[in-house]
């Protein structure tokens, strides 16, 4: 009895095993995925009918059949899961079939279109899996109807083929001349040569497109076609050529100037430096063509250099702006001081001049309020305006030396020729009036400005002496 049940165990135990083989065969048995599925539910049966194995060995058959189940389940999904990515691959592929034959459908080469064509047709076909039932139908119903256009254009380019053919050959013919015109066009600018590039390149392409032309005339025109697109790019290739040691001396340039500009930093003289600095980006602006990358990398440093420069001397003029005000604050205190100082009976001249100075140089406008300020003074303490003229401009001119003295005689005489010039009109103008016109307002006007001009020249004369003394 227990010999019977031993034999029964072992048995048992082989059987098992037996169905574990076929479940591992399962996956790369060549057969579909239902006649696999039927077979794993049959293998599963038959594993639960057998009975059991011995102690020993049941559990690790056991764990041995569930690892295999495990397989083949994902074996399932995977399937699935490829079927699905091949049946999208598929019908994207056939959708890019269908593209591309479009594109044949509108190409004047008709040869060519339904040559191309015959070969999306075997792809189609025989190289293309499956796509999904709902829209396997209207992918080839799409197809073939591009197909029959294709072939209806074939056949009546079988029929009108000699004259379609010498067609073609016109309108190549007419676009190799604009090529050969194009060529001649001469460029000097990149973006003179980039339009000409994009005309050239668009009737290139038409020349492409355009279909089949006699076959005793292929040999002549691709000989004229080629050499015209290879003296095309022969003038392309020199200009470019050219551009290149352009473009290397003007970077050359840019690097010179940057490092002129760096030079002129450290210049104390800012106003000598300033107008330097302008010539400089005058010249910068005439250096062209550069390649962009590079010239903004240049114009970036230069830009810098050029900022570092002017903020040092807007910081200057601030700064004097600054000065001027406070000298301004300065002088106008100085001025009312001179003004209402009534202390003294006589004013010392020499001595305001002295510390009018050391409030530091003044210009015209100022030099002209301190003259007024002072004669104002002097005509406070009893003299007349032409006397605290004269009196001011005495201690003046002690005040200058030989070049100033020289610079203000000259100035002088020909202040002093104008006004006796200015006097001749005016003493020629009174014989333009008689006897009766006496009492005339324009006659009074004239001899006031006769006086007025001798005076002015007296005053003038009297200047010059005093210098020369």
């Amino acid at each position: 009895m227990e010999k019977s049940r031993h034999i029964n165990l072992n048995k048992n135990l082989e059987e098992k095993k037996r169905l574990i083989e076929r479940l591992k065969n399962l996956i790369i048995l060549d057969s579909n995925m239902h006649e696999k599925y039927l077979e794993f539910k049959e293998i599963q049966k038959k594993w639960f009918n057998i009975g059991p194995a011995s102690r020993k060995e049941n559990s690790i058959i056991w764990n041995n059949f569930k690892h295999h189940i495990k397989n083949f389940y994902d074996y399932l999904h995977l399937n699935r899961k490829f079927k699905e990515i091949d049946i999208k691959h598929n019908e994207k592929e056939k959708e890019i079939i269908l593209k591309q034959a479009k594109e044949l459908s509108k190409s004047n080469d008709i040869i060519k279109s339904f040559k191309f064509y015959e070969r999306l047709n075997k792809k189609w076909k025989y190289e293309i899996g499956p796509t999904s039932k709902e829209n396997d139908k209207k992918l080839n119903k799409k197809f073939i109807e591009i197909g029959k256009e294709i072939n209806a254009k074939k056949i009546e380019f079988d029929n009108n083929k000699d004259i379609i053919l010498n067609e073609n050959l016109l309108k190549k013919e007419e676009h190799l001349k604009e090529i050969i015109d194009i060529t001649k066009i001469e460029c000097n600018t990149q973006k003179e040569w980039q339009k000409k590039n994009m005309k050239f390149e668009k009737i290139k392409k038409l020349i492409e497109k355009t279909g089949p032309i006699p076959s005793n005339k292929k040999k002549s025109f691709w000989k004229n076609y080629k050499e015209s697109i290879r003296n095309y790019y022969s003038s392309k290739n020199l200009y470019y050529k050219t551009l290149k040691n352009i473009y290397r001396e003007n970077i050359l340039k840019q690097k010179n100037l940057i490092e002129k500009a760096e030079k002129l930093q450290s210049n104390k003289n800012l106003d000598k430096s300033k107008k330097e600095i302008i010539l400089i980006q005058k010249e910068w602006k005439k250096i062209i063509p550069v390649p962009y990358k590079i010239n903004q990398k240049n114009y970036l440093k230069f830009k810098s250099i050029c900022n570092y420069f002017f903020n040092r001397i807007d910081e200057k003029k601030a700064n004097k702006l600054k000065e001027d005000k406070k000298a301004k604050a300065s002088r106008n205190k100085f001025l009312k001081e001179v003004e209402n100082d009534k202390s003294k009976k006589e004013i010392d001249i020499k001595n305001l001049m002295n510390a009018w100075k050391e409030l530091g140089k003044a210009d015209l406008e100022n030099e002209l309020k301190f003259e007024k300020t002072i004669i104002k003074v002097l005509v406070s303490k009893g003299f007349n305006k032409e006397e605290s003229k004269m009196k001011f401009f005495e201690v003046k001119s002690k005040t200058m030396n030989n070049a100033e003295k020289n610079k203000k005689i000259n100035e002088l005489i020909k202040e002093l020729d104008n006004l006796k010039k200015q006097l001749s009109t005016l003493e020629n103008n009174l014989s333009f009036f008689n006897e009766k016109s006496k009492e005339n307002t324009l006659l009074n006007k004239v001899h006031k400005d006769i006086d007025k001009n001798k005076e002015q020249i007296n005053s003038i004369t009297s200047q010059i002496n005093i210098l020369k003394d």
